[in-house]
C-alpha cells in the first residue's frame, strides 16, 4: 500500500510553550486515520502544520513523497484540504458557490469556474446527502449544514489528502454517523487518505483504519485501531479509568466505569420494578 502523507520529527511551540514534540507517523492511501487526545493535547495544531498553516520549529512533512516546503501554497491546496472545526462567516453566497471554490487551487487568478467544476460540486454534495443545500444561503445555514458543505467543498478540491479537524461536530445523532460511514466509504472508493480529529474515541473505534494517540504534545501510541484500541492505553490517554463493552468479535466500545456502574445499577433497578409489577407487588 502506498504512503500518501509522512510526517518526520516535527516540532512546534506557540512563543516558549512547546506544543508538538518529535511527532512522526504515516498515513497511506485509501486509510481512515483518527487522531485522539484530551482538549490541549495539541491535535489542531498538528492538523495545521500538516498543510502549513503553521509552519513547525523542526521536522519534515511529504505528501507523495515531496516536502511541502518546497511546495507553494497553491500546490499544497491542490493535495491536502482541510475542513476546519470552527466555520468563517461568510458573504451571503449560496453553498454551491461555496463549494467551487474549492477548486480555486486549479484556476488561475482571471479564471472563472466551468460548468465541469460545478458539476463536481454537486456530486460531492449528492454523496453526502446535502444536494438540498446547493441554492441556500451559506451564512444561514445550520451549523451542521456549514459542516457538510465544507467537507463538500473539500472533496471538489482534492482527491489526496483530507484534514477534517473535529467533522462530527454541530451533527445531529443521525447525521453524525452518516458522515463518518461517508468519510470511511470515500477511503475505499476513492484511496483517498483522511486524518480526523475527533473527541469520541467510540467513533474512532467503529469507524477508523488507524489511530494516533496525542498525549501531552508526543504521540502516546499509534497504529491499527483493532490494536491501539485497549482498555489500558485509552484509559492511560484520558487519564480516566475506562471500562468496555464489547460489540462484536473486532469492535470494543470503551466508557467511565463510574457511568457503566451506575447504567448497570439503573437497569437492575428498573428490572426489579417490572418483575414487582408482573407479581401484582405495587
Amino acid at each position: 500500500m502506498a504512503v500518501t502523507l509522512e510526517c518526520h520529527d516535527l516540532c512546534f511551540s506557540y512563543q516558549d510553550h512547546p506544543v508538538l514534540n518529535n511527532v512522526s507517523f504515516t498515513v497511506d492511501s485509501g486509510r481512515f486515520c483518527a487522531i485522539l487526545g484530551r482538549n490541549g493535547s495539541g491535535k489542531t495544531t498538528l492538523l495545521h502544520c500538516l498543510n502549513r498553516i503553521l509552519s513547525p520549529d523542526a521536522g519534515r512533512v511529504l505528501v507523495h513523497g515531496q516536502d511541502i516546503l518546497a511546495m507553494d501554497q497553491n500546490q499544497i491546496a491542490q493535495q491536502i484540504s482541510l475542513v476546519p472545526q470552527e466555520h468563517l462567516d461568510m458573504f451571503p453566497y449560496r453553498v454551491i458557490d461555496v463549494v467551487v471554490m474549492g477548486r480555486a487551487p486549479f484556476l488561475t487568478l482571471s479564471q472563472r469556474p466551468g460548468e465541469s467544476d460545478y458539476k463536481m460540486a454537486r456530486e460531492a454534495l449528492n454523496l453526502l446527502n446535502a444536494e438540498g443545500l446547493a441554492q441556500k444561503k451559506f451564512n444561514q445555514l445550520s451549523g451542521g449544514e456549514r459542516q457538510l458543505s465544507l467537507l463538500a467543498r473539500a472533496l471538489t478540491q482534492t482527491s489526496c489528502v483530507m484534514l477534517l479537524d473535529e467533522p462530527t461536530n454541530h451533527l445531529d445523532f443521525n447525521n453524525q454517523y452518516h458522515l463518518l460511514f461517508t468519510i470511511k466509504s470515500l477511503c475505499r472508493t476513492r484511496g483517498i487518505s483522511i486524518v480526523a480529529t475527533l473527541h469520541d474515541p467510540n467513533m474512532a473505534a467503529l469507524f477508523a483504519d488507524d489511530l494516533i494517540l496525542v498525549k501531552d504534545g508526543a504521540i502516546m501510541a499509534q497504529g491499527p485501531a483493532s490494536q491501539v484500541m485497549t482498555q489500558k492505553i485509552i484509559s492511560a490517554l484520558y487519564d480516566t479509568p475506562l471500562g468496555q463493552v464489547r460489540i462484536n468479535d473486532h469492535k470494543k466500545l470503551f466508557f467511565p466505569k463510574t457511568v457503566l456502574t451506575d447504567a448497570v445499577d439503573a437497569v437492575d433497578a428498573v428490572d426489579a420494578i417490572d418483575t414487582k409489577e408482573e407479581e401484582g407487588g405495587y
